[in-house]
């Protein structure tokens, strides 16, 4: 089960999209519009790390992997994102925990959304 909020990450794409509730991952259909790549995931606030199973014309599976992201690993995700974003001093964002980096996101979202 999938603790939201959540990113989606796309394989290769520096770019995260934030996923506040389970509504706006069914919703939002310019998220499923490609299908995923074996590499694409969802990671959720639990560090909790998702591969996306689709077949067209049924709803995207989502499947949990053994181990969840550490965070290092999401910092540099986030680094990365904001970076490509052209935000300043990206290399220098740390997170305590899972969930403030993912609302990190989410607020990073918002903000380049108002532009």
């Amino acid at each position: 089960m999938v603790v939201w909020p959540a990113i989606l990450k796309y394989d290769g794409d520096p770019e995260l999209f934030y996923l506040p509730a389970l509504q706006s991952w069914q919703e939002d259909e310019d998220l499923h519009l490609l299908g995923f790549q074996p590499e694409d995931r969802l990671i959720d606030s639990a560090g909790q790390v998702f591969a996306m199973h689709w077949k067209k014309g049924r709803p995207v599976e989502l499947v949990k992997a053994v181990a969840e992201i550490p965070l290092t690993e999401l910092c540099e995700m986030i680094q990365s994102h904001q970076s490509s974003q052209g935000a300043c001093c990206a290399a220098k964002v740390s997170f305590r925990t899972t969930a403030e980096a993912i609302r990190a996101v989410g607020i990073t979202c918002q903000m380049a959304q108002a532009e």
